[in-house]
């Protein structure tokens, strides 16, 4: 099973089980539970139980400020957290989301306010990616994608895991999900070139929503930047970052 069917089972399944899409009132408490597990046995990985990185804050844009109905802009977290194996082989992350939906609504619609937007889409996520830091700006981070995890333009980490209830994205980045057949800025590349970047608190993970801010791009929604933690140091230092 490829990646992006496992990813589509996974959604389709955890939608005909729930209720509601997203757990309102921002991001809840992570439970470990037998997915965890079983996706780290996977990989005969072996990661600490301490966090090696961690987003300290939600950035929301001011493109969701302005685009988004005032009970999901309300509503609106974010939160990542990711443990590298002590080798620097593979970095097991988890992005959570609050006041988005990783299901798509149906709907057409069309106003001045949203154009060539589906209604109830407003809130929908388009698409979830790793970027690095190019504008030496943590507040307001930009930069290509290093990784794409959730949606478009494609689900290129061959491990991940998708909730649509608790509204989580996991996976493992290994070098292995490398694809550079999209042309840059949109490109997956390896965990070893980011290594270094990572250490220094240059990844950040972005959620996109149904809005285009550009011609032929999505805007942001949410934005969280990585920051090494005390165990994250203790790993690059061994590893020479």
């Amino acid at each position: 099973m490829n990646s992006k069917t496992k990813a589509f089972f996974v959604i389709t399944m955890a939608t005909i089980l729930s209720v509601s899409l997203i757990t309102a009132g921002g991001i809840q408490p992570a439970v470990a539970d037998k997915d965890d597990d079983d996706h780290d046995n996977k990989k005969k990985l072996k990661f600490k139980k301490k966090p090696s990185f961690v987003s300290e804050s939600c950035i929301i844009t001011s493109f969701a400020e302005e685009h988004l109905p005032s009970k999901n802009y309300e509503e609106l977290d974010c939160k990542m957290t990711a443990w590298l194996d002590k080798k620097g082989n593979a970095l097991k992350y988890k992005i959570q989301v609050s006041g988005m939906e990783l299901v798509d609504s149906n709907t057409e619609h069309h106003s001045d306010d949203a154009p060539h937007v589906i209604d109830g889409a407003l809130d929908d996520i388009d698409g979830i990616h790793i970027h690095h830091i190019t504008n030496n700006d943590v507040t307001n981070p930009k930069g290509p994608h290093q990784l794409n995890t959730f949606g478009n333009p494609g689900f290129d980490d061959s491990d991940v895991i998708v909730k649509p209830v608790q509204g989580i994205v996991k996976g493992i980045w290994t070098d292995a999900d490398e694809n550079t057949t999209y042309g840059e800025p949109n490109n997956s590349h390896t965990l070893t070139e980011n290594l270094g970047l990572l250490c220094d608190g240059k990844i950040f993970s972005a959620v996109h929503g149904e809005f285009a801010d550009r011609p032929g791009h999505k805007a942001p929604y949410v934005k969280m930047v990585l920051e090494p933690t005390k165990q994250g140091n203790k790993i690059c230092d061994k590893l020479g970052y």
